[in-house]
C-alpha cells in the first residue's frame, strides 16, 4: 500500500514528513485541523507550522538517529480540545505524524478506572470548586485518607496546611492559565516530598498525578553527604569548601580562610600507627566544632589539614586575634583511650577574598604558602599571606629537589663542635654538625634544610650518610690520636621507631669498631617520643649496649618532668637561649639554675650550649655546670682543622684559654 492510500484510510489527521521537516503528503483532516496553542501559549494556524517548531524538530532528529523510536507531544486547540501529536519512523525516508484526541482528565471514563487504579502513581481529580471528584487507591495511601473521606470535599478544607505553599501556587496557575505544570513541594503534616504533575480539565478543575519522593530525597541526601563530607571526621570536605567559596565569590561576599596544618603529625603516625592518627584527627575536628561559632565552616581538606572559613573581611588585628583563639584550643592535650596524652599544635596560614585573589585555588595556595611560612618560623601565631612569601616557598621547593642529589654530588660537609670540661679545659667530645654549600643557592643552613628533609622523607638517607662518614673519620682519629671522648649525633625522633635504621646504627658502629660508650645520640624534646613505649624500649636497649642518650636544646620544647624521670637519658644539654640570659635576665637565670639543679639531682650530666663569654663560663661553673660548648672555646671545626689541632696538641692537653 502506498503512502497516499494509507493517509486516506486514516480518519485521524496524519502526514508523511521527510528528514528536513517538509510535509510530503497529508490527508484532508490534517489540512483542516483547528488553530492550536503550544505549551508556551504560542498560537499556530496550521499543523505544518506547529511541526516546524524547534523543540519538535529536535525530537525528530533523535528518531532519525535511532536514539528514540517515537515522540509524543501534547497540545490544545484554541477551543481547548487537548490533543496528542505522535511521531514515528515510517521508513528510511519518511516519518509518520498523527494527531490523536486527548483524554479529558477530569472525566474518568469507566474503561479508564482500571488503568488509574493499577498505576504506581497517586492520582486525584478536582472540579472547578476545588472538590475531589476521584481518588485512586495509591492516593489514599499517600494522603493517609480514604476516598470516602475525600470525594466531594474541598481540598483546602481537608488539607489546610497546603494553602500558602507551592501546591496553592501551581494548582491555581494550572487552573487559571490552562497549562500543565510540574513541581516539587514538601508537605509538612505528612513529612513528605511530592513530585507533582497537574493538568487543566476542559470543563474546569484539575487532574493531578503525584508520587512520594522521600526515598529519592534520602538517597540524594546520602549521595550529597558522601560527595561533600569527610568520611573520617564527618566535617565538610574539600569539595564542599571549594563550592562554598565559589558561591561567596560569585556573590562578591568577602571572606577569610584559615589553613591549619598539624605540626609533627607524621611523628605521631610513625610512633603510634595510623589508627591513633585517625582518632586524633577526629578528636581535633570535634574540638574545633565545639569551640567555634556555627556561622563558620570547618572542613577537613585531607591528611592533617583543616580549613576554617570566616564569612567576613577581617583586619590584621582581628586575623591574629582569631588565630590565637584557634591555637589556644590546642593547649590542652588530646586524650585517647589506652594511649598517653597527645600534645600537638597547628601552623596556621591566612588568605582573604578579595584582597588575595578571586579564584578559590589561588586563595587556597596563598593560605598554604602563609601556613608553610608559619611552620618554618615555628610561629605561635596565624600568619597572614603577603607576596614576599613566594620567593621563600620557591627556595624551599628547590631545596627539596636538590636534597635528592646532595649526597651523590658530595655537597655535604661535616664539622665538629668540641665539648669541653671547663674546669680542666679538656675536650671531652665533639658534636657532629652538617653544612651544605650549594653551587647556586650558596650556603644552606641546617635550620633551613633539616625541616625540609624531615617532611620530604629524606632524613633517614641523610642520617645514614652522616653516621657512615663521621664514624669512619672518628675511627681514624681513635687510631691516630688515641681519642677516647664521645662523638654526638643529632637523630630525628621519628627514626627510633624505624627498625631498619636502628639495625643500621648498630651495624655501622660495629663495622668501624667504635666502643658503644663513645657514641652519644642527641634527641630534641618531644613528648610523643617520651611517651611512646616502643621508642623508649629501643632507647633502653641502645643504652644497655653502652650508647649514651642526650636531650638537646632542653627547656625549649616539650619539657615534661614526669617523663624525664622515666626516660632513658644520660645528659641534658641546656639551650643557648638560657645561656644568653646570664647577667641579663634574672628570671632566665633562675630557670637556668633550676635546670642545672634538676639534672644534678637526677644524676644526669649537664652541658650548656652557646657559651661565648667569661661571665657565662664563671656563672655556669659557680652553679654546678662544668661541661660546655660554644664559641668561647671553639667554633665548629672542619676535619682538617681538627687534625691540625691534634697534631699540635697532645690528646687531652689543655685547650686554649
Amino acid at each position: 500500500m502506498d503512502e497516499k492510500n494509507l493517509l486516506n484510510l486514516l480518519k485521524l489527521p496524519a502526514a508523511i514528513v521527510d528528514e528536513s521537516g517538509k510535509v510530503q503528503l497529508s490527508n484532508a483532516t490534517w489540512k483542516q485541523f483547528d488553530h492550536m496553542v503550544d505549551h508556551a501559549g504560542k498560537e499556530y494556524s496550521e499543523l505544518n507550522k506547529l511541526i516546524c517548531a524547534p523543540h519538535i524538530k529536535k525530537e525528530c532528529q533523535k528518531i532519525w538517529r535511532g536514539k528514540n523510536k517515537s515522540y509524543d507531544y501534547f497540545f490544545r486547540t484554541v477551543s481547548r480540545e487537548y490533543c496528542q501529536l505522535t511521531i514515528t519512523k515510517y521508513n528510511e525516508q519518511y516519518m509518520l505524524f498523527q494527531i490523536l484526541p486527548g483524554m479529558d482528565k477530569g472525566i474518568v471514563a469507566e474503561n479508564a478506572v482500571d488503568v488509574l487504579e493499577s498505576m504506581n502513581e497517586a492520582f486525584f481529580s478536582l472540579d472547578d470548586k476545588w472538590c475531589f471528584t476521584y481518588v485512586n487507591h495509591e492516593a489514599e495511601k499517600v494522603l493517609f485518607k480514604t476516598r470516602e473521606e475525600m470525594i466531594g470535599k474541598n481540598m483546602w478544607t481537608l488539607f489546610p496546611k497546603a494553602w500558602g505553599t507551592g501546591f496553592e501556587e501551581y494548582y491555581f496557575k494550572t487552573m487559571h492559565d490552562q497549562i500543565p505544570t510540574r513541581f516539587e513541594e514538601y508537605y509538612e503534616p505528612n513529612k513528605s516530598w511530592f513530585d507533582v504533575h497537574a493538568y487543566p480539565n476542559r470543563q474546569g478543575g484539575l487532574s493531578v498525578y503525584f508520587r512520594n519522593t522521600n526515598k529519592q530525597k534520602e538517597l540524594e541526601k546520602s549521595l550529597w553527604q558522601s560527595a561533600n563530607s569527610d568520611h573520617l571526621t564527618g566535617l565538610p570536605n574539600r569539595r564542599y569548601s571549594y563550592e562554598l567559596m565559589k558561591d561567596y565569590i560569585d556573590k562578591n561576599n568577602p571572606f577569610t580562610i584559615y589553613f591549619l596544618d598539624l605540626n609533627q603529625f607524621k611523628i605521631i603516625n610513625d610512633l603510634y600507627g595510623h589508627d591513633v592518627g585517625d582518632r586524633l584527627i577526629r578528636k581535633i575536628g570535634i574540638r574545633l566544632q565545639k569551640n567555634l561559632p556555627d556561622s563558620l565552616t570547618i572542613s577537613r581538606l585531607g591528611g592533617d589539614e583543616y580549613l576554617i572559613l570566616v564569612p567576613e573581611n577581617m583586619n590584621q588585628e582581628e586575623v591574629i586575634e582569631f588565630g590565637n583563639r584557634i591555637i589556644a584550643m590546642f593547649s590542652k592535650a588530646f586524650v585517647l583511650t589506652d594511649r598517653p596524652e597527645i600534645h600537638i599544635e597547628p601552623s596556621i596560614g591566612v588568605s582573604q577574598y578579595p584582597k588575595d585573589g578571586n579564584l578559590v585555588d589561588t586563595l587556597i595556595d596563598k593560605a598554604d604558602i602563609a601556613m608553610y611560612e608559619a611552620k618554618k618560623k615555628q610561629s605561635s601565631k596565624a600568619v597572614l599571606y603577603n607576596p614576599m612569601m613566594h620567593e621563600s616557598v620557591s627556595r624551599d621547593l628547590i631545596i627539596q629537589q636538590e636534597l635528592k642529589k646532595v649526597i651523590e654530588r658530595g655537597e655535604l660537609e661535616f664539622v665538629f663542635q668540641p665539648q669541653v670540661d671547663s674546669t680542666k679545659n679538656w675536650i671531652t667530645g665533639v658534636e657532629v654538625l652538617t653544612r651544605w654549600d650549594h653551587p647556586v643557592l650558596g650556603v644552606v643552613s641546617p635550620a633551613e634544610f633539616i625541616p625540609i628533609a624531615e617532611t620530604s622523607g629524606m632524613m633517614e638517607k641523610l642520617t645514614r650518610y652522616q653516621l657512615e662518614s663521621c664514624l669512619k673519620q672518628f675511627s681514624t682519629w681513635k687510631k691516630n690520636f688515641k681519642f677516647d671522648g664521645i662523638i654526638a649525633f643529632n637523630i630525628s625522633s621519628g627514626l627510633f621507631r624505624n627498625k631498619n635504621f636502628i639495625a643500621f646504627l648498630e651495624q655501622v658502629i660495629y663495622e668501624f669498631n667504635i666502643p658503644f660508650h663513645q657514641i652519644e645520640l642527641e634527641i630534641t624534646e618531644n613528648i610523643q617520643l617520651f611517651s611512646h613505649q616502643e621508642s623508649v624500649r629501643t632507647l633502653e636497649r641502645l643504652r644497655d649496649l653502652g650508647i649514651r642518650v642526650a636531650i638537646d636544646d632542653f627547656g625549649t620544647g616539650y619539657s615534661t618532668l614526669s617523663y624525664l624521670n622515666q626516660f632513658p637519658v644520660d645528659k641534658i644539654k641546656i639551650d643557648k637561649h638560657f645561656t644568653d640570659q646570664i647577667l641579663t635576665d634574672e628570671r632566665g637565670e633562675a630557670i637556668l639554675v633550676s635546670i642545672i639543679k634538676l639534672a644534678n639531682s637526677l644524676n644526669l650530666d649537664v652541658l650548656a650550649e652557646g657559651v661565648e663569654t667569661d661571665d657565662q663560663r664563671n656563672f655556669l661553673q659557680m652553679n654546678g655546670c662544668n661541661d660546655m660548648q660554644g664559641y668561647y672555646f671553639f667554633k665548629p671545626l672542619t676535619i682538617e682543622q681538627c687534625e691540625e689541632f691534634y697534631y699540635k696538641k697532645v690528646l687531652k692537653e689543655r685547650v686554649p684559654e
